[in-house]
């Protein structure tokens, strides 16, 4: 193995550079100076001529022995000594010139005592060691952002669903503080865009300290998340007035343009209410709309459109918006009275029942039999309704027994002629209203009622047949049966003279199915054109 010293005499070894003489390290590749390649090259012819005559080759080889203990105690005429009559260190090397450009540069001259290197082949310097790739040295970092991002990923992941209820919470505690301290003007920052569109800013500071002014110093604390979905949620916090007990309280915000906003809806509930009394219900069905587009998750907002929408007779939505009204009632108690709440189930019942959805509309009617503290005047309307849905499903036995309840309920006013009305058309008692149900039915909207229309034929009939055939000209006869409940059976029958047989014969020219209930009529038979 190749050292930095020489083993006999230990003296440094050095690699000197073919090109510029430097003196290198002996473990060197290449010249720290010019960066050529240091390579052994064999002698040149010329340098072997100028070497000393070596020893002759037939002298025989003179062996010396000696003891091993002079070789141990004269260690300093070792072999491994540097022998004093030792070659002086060769002259440096002439610097090189650069050939001229387009020739080629002279063969180096070595000596004997040149460098191995300058004994080999020159041979064309071999490119500089790149230093580390750049994909390489990027890599570390690359990895490390990587893993940062990912980590920061899985953290926001963590923290993202709690976000919105953090900035829930101290959008409510902002606001709440602003107006315990009488900072309107900044709670009205908070509001909503459509709160802020139907408030100015004067109505509303105006409005909140005249309301204020009235009520008695309050504090709140332990806000909370009462519940959230994506566009609304409700906050829960504990409110004392003066010197009362902490009792809790609900406040609810609308999110719109990524944060939390609070929707102010005070200012619509008198023209709803003032559209409601003078029955104006088309402008009590858009202030309602806008309402609950302020904030939709307040049950006030439904409610006034459960109304709204069901004196409009859109009975679709209307069961839909009672239906969420009483739903929201539930979890956001806005001080709801039972007679209010009565009038949501109600009218919900009610919107089923003209969808005909009977069935749910039966269990609503059942809920609403059960209702605490129910007068005559309110149970009346209530069996009555559900004898409809009973009627609608064809269950007259039940039906029949709701009428009879309403008939000992309802004691007055235009509800106890309905219920002597419908009485008797579910009892079979109505076979004269069916035949004046028939009669006044008419088979198109552009012609004569049935009655009239057979009057006039036979007008005409009994001019053709004048006055001495006056035996031919049938008679009629308006004859109804019940059928069940509701329904009835009509005839109209006539008896006419046969002149070859000589005897008089009956027949049905028309035969109805009438149900009175629901002022239906259906041909069940009617004579063939030109006869």
């Amino acid at each position: 193995m190749l050292g930095d010293s020489c083993l006999k005499c230990n003296t440094r070894l050095e690699k000197i550079c073919g090109e510029c003489g430097f003196a290198n390290q002996v473990e060197k590749n290449y010249c720290d100076q010019c960066g050529s390649v240091l390579t052994l090259q064999p002698p040149s012819r010329t340098e072997e001529e100028n070497l000393p005559p070596g020893p002759p080759k037939d002298q025989p080889f003179k062996v010396e022995m000696e003891s091993i203990q002079d070789t141990v105690s004269e260690r300093a005429t070792s072999f491994r000594r540097k022998p004093a009559g030792a070659a002086p260190k060769p002259p440096a090397a002439p610097p090189v010139q650069p050939p001229p450009p387009g020739k080629q540069p002279p063969a180096a001259t070595t000596t004997v005592l040149s460098p191995d290197s300058a004994r080999l082949p020159r041979q064309a310097p071999l490119p500089r060691p790149l230093r580390a790739n750049l994909f390489h040295r990027l890599l570390g970092p690359v990895v490390t952002i990587i893993l940062v991002s990912v980590l920061l990923g899985i953290l926001y992941m963590i923290a993202a669903p709690s976000l919105p209820r953090l900035r829930l919470i101290m959008t409510a505690k902002s606001y709440l503080t602003n107006i315990s301290e009488g900072k309107f003007d900044k709670a009205y920052e908070l509001l909503s865009s459509n709160s802020k569109s139907a408030c100015t800013l004067e109505s509303y500071v105006k409005n909140s300290k005249d309301y204020y002014a009235k009520a008695p110093a309050w504090q709140f604390r332990d806000v909370q998340v009462f519940s959230i979905d994506k566009n609304a949620a409700m906050i829960k916090y504990q409110l004392k007035e003066g010197s009362s007990e902490w009792k809790s309280d609900y406040i609810s915000f609308v999110r719109e343009n990524n944060r939390w906003a609070r929707p102010y809806i005070w200012i619509l509930f008198q023209p709803i209410e003032e559209a409601l009394k003078r029955q104006d219900f088309p402008h009590a069905l858009f202030l309602s709309q806008k309402l609950y587009l302020t904030d939709p998750l307040d049950p006030r907002s439904s409610g006034y459109l459960c109304f709204s929408e069901y004196f409009m007779g859109l009975f679709e939505k209307a069961a839909e918006s009672c239906k969420r009204t009483l739903s929201a009632a539930q979890s956001y108690p806005v001080g709801f009275s039972s007679d209010e709440l009565f009038q949501y189930n109600s009218h919900y019942a009610d919107s089923l029942r003209y969808m005909q959805r009977d069935r749910l509309a039966i269990a609503e009617y059942e809920k609403l039999l059960k209702w605490p503290g129910l007068t005559t005047a309110e149970l009346c309307p209530l069996y009555l309704n559900r004898a409809d849905s009973y009627v609608y499903m064809k269950d007259y036995d039940r039906a029949l027994q709701d009428v009879m309840k309403a008939d000992s309920l309802c004691t007055q006013g235009p509800s106890k002629e309905d219920v002597k009305k419908r009485l008797a058309y579910i009892s079979g008692a109505a076979g004269d209203q069916a035949i004046t149900f028939a009669k006044k039915s008419r088979f198109q909207a552009d012609m004569p009622p049935i009655g009239e229309l057979r009057a006039r034929q036979l007008a005409e009939l009994k001019a053709r047949l004048g006055p001495r055939n006056s035996r031919m000209l049938p008679k009629d006869q308006w004859l109804a049966v019940h059928v069940g409940g509701p329904e009835y059976r009509v005839f109209l029958r006539q008896e006419k003279f046969n002149a070859l047989t000589r005897k008089t014969e009956t027949q049905n020219i028309y035969v109805f199915l009438i149900n009175l209930w629901s002022s239906k009529a259906k041909v069940e038979k009617a004579p063939h054109k030109g006869k």
